[in-house]
């Protein structure tokens, strides 16, 4: 199926300059004159646009709405947080170097909240929108937290009947946000009967039919054989059963409950999300904001919870972020990331976790979020790798990237 191209253009007005690539200022022009990026390709889907990405920001990571079935989007908070704005050093001919290397679109890093450090790559704003890809799991964990985080130990069938049974209906919430489900499931995008691109028309990534939806998804996942309760194992089906959950448990719509949560952590501008015309978001990987936008879930994170005089983030949360529990760092171990991702010591509900301070959200062509709570150092970064899971850029891209928390 072909997708009619339809870009909204608003022009906005940018009052001073901005860093641009190492140092350089420019003059913020419309909006629209640099949205399309790279010529948009010709593409069925996400995932073929993304693949012909060659060098930096394009179009389709810009514009995941341009595929989707519903495209959500929240207005910017009537209270938003706007970082200040500190000496800005030259970027080292190494850091820009390994910044280029990676196909880097935007990178930024807020301490104490000051922004310490801003680059973007040719094309790229403050005000371009970026698909988020797996970070958005960070993002749902921290938006439903409050209704998840007392019900941890109650399976999911007890909480949504209509998935008793399913492969989850036993699974406790715990298992579910920490990756902990025997699902049959493959990342493979390339691979056009993988459970992860068979689920993108369910989450409205793709359009099939009308009949498409999150529920009727998740309850044809099967059970992994070569798994048992416990072991981890990285699937994106998890997240959005959190997305069913969330909404649930607060007896509230998911565009709402998502609408109160962006609100409160101050976002600047209109952000968004891939959905289905069931009203279900794709929580797993769906949503595209700004980088300013995106380093706000990190900067909350380092901060306690807070964003200005608001506690957005209960310290219970965060704290059970970094609870290695009895068992995660033994099963990450085991498990297939283990040895693939070093540096990271265990998963803990949708955020990868380095040391007692650091933690990481990591996405599919080079997204990450990271902070470290001791030091005030909040990151984010939006890449186009030349495909979704490149563990050959990711894992120096993912190195240099934890440097940074631990250093700045």
């Amino acid at each position: 199926m072909k997708y009619s191209k339809h870009v909204l253009a608003t022009i906005l007005l940018f009052s001073g300059t901005l860093c641009y690539g190492q140092g350089e200022d420019f003059t913020y022009h419309p909006q629209f004159e640099d949205q399309m990026g790279t010529e948009a390709p010709e593409a069925r889907n996400l995932t073929e646009a993304n693949a012909t990405a060659a060098g930096g920001a394009v179009y389709a990571n810009r514009n995941a709405s341009e595929f989707s079935t519903v495209a959500y989007n929240w207005a910017p908070s009537t209270t938003p947080l706007h970082f200040a704005r500190g000496p800005v050093p030259p970027m080292s001919a190494a850091d820009r170097a390994h910044l280029e290397s990676t196909h880097t679109d935007g990178f930024i890093v807020v301490k104490d909240g000051i922004i310490v450090r801003e680059y973007y790559a040719k094309g790229m704003h403050p005000t371009t929108k970026h698909s988020i890809h797996s970070t958005g799991k960070s993002w749902t964990s921290a938006i439903w937290h409050k209704v998840l985080l007392p019900v941890m130990d109650k399976t999911v069938g007890e909480l949504m009947p209509e998935l008793a049974e399913s492969i989850y209906g036993d699974q406790t919430v715990r298992s579910v946000v920490d990756m902990r489900v025997p699902v049959k499931w493959s990342e493979d995008y390339g691979d056009p009967q993988s459970p992860v691109v068979l689920s993108f028309p369910a989450v409205g990534l793709e359009y099939k039919n009308p009949t498409y939806e999150t529920v009727a998804f998740v309850k044809g996942l099967q059970l992994n054989p070569k798994l048992k309760d416990g072991d981890w194992y990285y699937v994106s089906g998890n997240t959005n059963v959190m997305g069913l959950l969330g909404p649930k448990l607060a007896d509230v719509h998911a565009y709402e409950g998502t609408r109160q949560f962006l609100e409160a952590i101050g976002m600047e501008y209109i952000s968004g999300s891939a959905a289905n015309l069931h009203g279900q978001y794709d929580a797993g990987g769906g949503q595209y904001m700004t980088l300013r936008d995106a380093v706000k879930l990190s900067y909350a994170m380092a901060n306690g919870g807070k964003i200005a005089d608001r506690q957005v983030l209960s310290l219970d949360y965060i704290n059970d972020v970094f609870d290695a529990g009895e068992d995660k760092m033994t099963v990450w171990e085991k498990g297939p990331y283990g040895k693939a991702l070093p540096g990271i010591k265990f998963y803990s509900n949708q955020w990868y976790v380095v040391d007692d301070n650091i933690a990481v959200g990591i996405g599919s062509y080079g997204q990450y979020l990271a902070f470290n709570r001791a030091t005030g150092v909040s990151i984010a970064k939006f890449s186009t790798y030349h495909t979704g899971q490149n563990f050959a850029q990711g894992v120096p891209d993912l190195a240099w990237i934890i440097k940074q928390a631990r250093t700045l």
